[in-house]
């Protein structure tokens, strides 16, 4: 990776927007942990990859914060020989404590399946990750300070980007852009949906729904973040499939 976020991405600076979502997109997809197999230093290598790219892609992709961060570089020259935005992983926080990024699938920040097998500080850590919980304190398993207590580990989780998918933590609700049939649109019915455990379910479409609209299908109900202090539901937003062609076809 480069010196500047436009490095990380792969874009130049006069990128735009869409052309930085889809440098984020697509080296996401590349970078993706399950695209590292059983390899650990791989999948350690990919893990701090997607950090880089998922931290770039965070001031690029708001042209708030990324009109900051272009002022920023025109003024003070950078000379940092790492990605800005980045933090290191087990940089301690203070002393004894340790603080981590690690990134996780959005199925499991959703529904909080599995564990995490992690190297901290050259350490094994194995955590236990439940639904909506994306910052985890580990006793002693910081870093050991002579005359004192062993510091803690605190995770924080980074959610990876799914593609249709967008998680709402005010809410606990999974939203999903979904494109719906021009006719079930107007006149309402039933589509399928692909959640993100693989599993396919069907839900109903309220009539007279446009582009922009959302709704709350009733078979969605409770499967959003499965928090066991708020269980979320599925919020679809809606994209009216344009038609083409002489028969009315839509894609």
């Amino acid at each position: 990776m480069g010196d500047s976020h436009y490095d990380t991405l792969g874009v130049a600076e006069n990128a735009t927007p869409e052309m930085i979502k889809k440098a984020y997109v697509s080296l996401v997809k590349e970078f993706h942990p399950d695209r590292a197999g059983e390899n650990e230093e791989k999948h350690q290598e990919y893990n701090e990859r997607l950090l880089e790219i998922m931290a770039a892609y965070e001031v690029l992709g708001n042209l708030e914060t990324k009109a900051a961060y272009d002022a920023e570089r025109a003024d003070v020259p950078v000379v940092s020989t790492q990605p800005r935005g980045k933090k290191m992983s087990g940089m301690p926080i203070k002393s004894g404590d340790i603080e981590t990024d690690y990134p996780i699938s959005m199925t499991i920040a959703a529904y909080g399946k599995g564990k995490i097998p992690m190297k901290v500080a050259g350490e094994k850590v194995v955590i236990k990750v439940y639904p909506g919980v994306r910052r985890y304190r580990i006793a002693n398993k910081g870093v050991p300070v002579e005359g004192k207590p062993r510091g803690d580990l605190y995770v924080n989780l980074k959610v990876i980007p799914e593609e249709n998918w967008e998680i709402d933590d005010a809410t606990n609700n999974l939203i999903c852009y979904l494109q719906i049939p021009p006719k079930i649109a107007e006149q309402g019915g039933m589509v399928p949906l692909t959640l993100l455990l693989n599993k396919t379910i069907k839900i109903t479409v309220p009539a007279g729904v446009k582009t922009g609209d959302r709704f709350a299908p009733p078979e969605g109900k409770g499967l959003g973040i499965l928090s066991p202090k708020k269980k979320g539901n599925i919020i679809i937003d809606v994209e009216v499939a344009k038609k083409k062609g002489l028969f009315g076809l839509f894609g």
